[in-house]
């Protein structure tokens, strides 16, 4: 692991003739290739810092940090930065963050599971500030962001904007399901479980782990009462618009469900497709579901 060679290869990144070619918007072909108070490698790291305060108090702060000073420098306007920012395409950053995960695999920041990647998926309802503008906008200030959530490594391996009035959670993590491969395990929340959800995940080879004990799964509420540690069970197969609808199997899904007690003595219900009791104890899973709280703490920590 080496931080100073990973921060030398984003540097190079940013300075380079593919990225320029990725970060112009389309509609400014020949942006960021003069020289300015705000070139591109400097406009995309403050973007990254996560701009808590002000547009302009981040500015001063961060050209101040370039420096080395310790006394704020006002050297690039909030009207400037705003000129920037609009020539910088919208798919500049995603991209960026795809390349930042690779180098990190490179890199061996992303820890490993007994041999899986963890990722957690969830969703959370946020406010934006929208300001006083002549500027007719589209965006509400009340929106969902979701993301696949890298505990671990503290990374977002993808995330998007979602308007408070569409489908649910469920349909947000589906659209990000391409983002998946069988060597990851989703860890989700009790919000998820449905049978379409399960069908697709085994259709498509994805292992999970997600929390099902306030579910309306029959075989759950059995489950509970039996005081079993753990169980294989049958779940029943989709109805037909969403097999349909998710072109996933009609087919009823097996899955292990295995309980687990958490401290406080409440007791919780987890539902997997690691059916493997020598590799994946029952025990095991507690502190594996714990990991899902990662991205609980990563939307608190938003600006």
């Amino acid at each position: 692991m080496s931080l100073p060679a990973f921060f030398a290869d984003l540097a190079a990144r940013l300075q380079s003739a593919e990225f320029l070619q990725i970060a112009r918007h389309s509609e400014h072909p020949r942006a960021f290739t003069r020289n300015r108070k705000l070139p591109l490698p400097s406009l995309v790291a403050l973007l990254l810092t996560g701009m808590r305060m002000s547009v302009q108090a981040e500015l001063d702060v961060f050209f101040a940090h370039l420096r080395q000073q310790a006394q704020l420098v006002r050297h690039v306007s909030e009207q400037a930065f705003a000129q920037a920012r609009a020539k910088l395409s919208l798919s500049a950053l995603p991209q960026l963050n795809d390349w930042v995960i690779e180098r990190a695999e490179h890199y061996g920041f992303i820890p490993r599971w007994l041999g899986l990647r963890l990722v957690a998926a969830d969703a959370s309802t946020m406010r934006f500030g929208l300001r006083a503008s002549h500027v007719k906008r589209a965006a509400l200030a009340d929106q969902i962001a979701f993301g696949l959530f890298l505990p671990g490594a503290e990374l977002m391996l993808a995330a998007s904007l979602h308007s408070v009035h569409e489908r649910g959670e469920r349909q947000m993590l589906f659209e990000h399901l391409h983002r998946l491969s069988s060597t990851d395990l989703l860890l989700l929340d009790r919000g998820y479980p449905c049978r379409w959800l399960v069908a697709v995940l085994n259709q498509l080879q994805l292992p999970f782990c997600m929390r099902v004990d306030s579910s309306g799964f029959a075989c759950v509420r059995k489950f509970l009462r039996s005081g079993l540690l753990e169980q294989i069970v049958t779940l029943g197969a989709p109805n037909c618009r969403d097999a349909r609808d998710y072109e996933c199997p009609r087919e009823p899904q097996t899955v292990r469900l295995v309980r687990h007690v958490a401290p406080n003595g409440n007791v919780r219900v987890l539902m997997t497709t690691l059916f493997d009791s020598v590799r994946f104890p029952a025990s095991c899973f507690g502190d594996l579901y714990h990991q899902r709280w990662r991205i609980e703490e990563a939307f608190d920590g938003l600006p």
